[in-house]
């Protein structure tokens, strides 16, 4: 089955992508891009296949039609584009904000697209589930709670960001807070939606992917029992079924 079967996916936070292309006004519509520059992260990360997804289904060749550009993380790619490097880029988070700030807009919404890849989840190894099945489970605790309280503590929860986006802007902060608290399922099974896209378009590049089916990725079992056991309902302060 392959090496990389031997991991699996243990939960996951959401499997659309908040991941926009924005340019300045002069390009209005997504044909337009058609002979320009769009950065994007190094080849094969999240944000490049995404990008190349979002230009496909716009009828737009990548590599032909638009030169994609390895600019960088988020802030490097806003900083190319601000800077007339690229004509455009893949962004997202208080990135986007601060490029609208700017004057740029979003010409392509990933989340608007039936694109499709995991996002944010948990993965682990079988063999380590299968001897640390305790230890995961705990871990996956943690972070129920962690989802728990950037759900419903907006306060604290601005806070973290303050701090990791080094931003005292109270504006994308709090427009931060508002595009993320609901990307984040309360129950995050992990799904075969995002990994079967995922699949089908590493196939395109590399045949011996399409042997793999999304089951031999996905483990729902944990995130099953802490549902039954009732420990998500209880972190928020639900009554149990009866």
């Amino acid at each position: 089955m392959g090496k990389g079967a031997d991991l699996t996916l243990v939960a996951v936070s959401s499997d659309r992508l908040l991941h926009v292309v924005m340019t300045s006004a002069k390009i209005k519509k997504p044909e337009e891009l058609k002979g320009k520059k769009v950065g994007s992260d190094r080849y094969g990360s999240l944000s490049d296949l995404a990008l190349r997804e979002a230009l496909r289904y716009n009828k737009l060749s990548p590599d032909k039609d638009v030169a994609v550009i390895q600019s960088g993380g988020v802030p490097e790619r806003l900083g190319a584009l601000r800077a007339g490097a690229v004509d455009g880029a893949i962004l997202t988070g208080d990135s986007r904000l601060q490029a609208e700030k700017l004057g740029y807009h979003v010409i392509i919404d990933l989340n608007e697209l039936p694109i499709y890849f995991p996002s944010a989840g948990i993965v682990v190894t079988r063999s380590f589930l299968r001897n640390n099945r305790d230890t995961t489970k705990r871990f996956l605790k943690g972070w129920l709670e962690g989802i728990r309280i950037a759900k419903t503590d907006r306060d604290f929860t601005i806070k973290v960001l303050r701090r990791y986006l080094k931003t005292e802007d109270q504006e994308i902060l709090g427009r931060t807070y508002e595009m993320y608290k609901n990307v984040h399922e309360k129950v995050p099974y992990p799904g075969l939606k995002g990994v079967t896209f995922a699949l089908e378009r590493l196939a395109t590049t590399s045949p011996e992917v399409a042997k793999l089916r999304a089951e031999d990725f996905v483990d729902r079992e944990i995130i099953s029992e802490l549902e039954s056991e009732g420990f998500i309902r209880e972190i928020y302060g639900e009554k149990p079924n009866r």
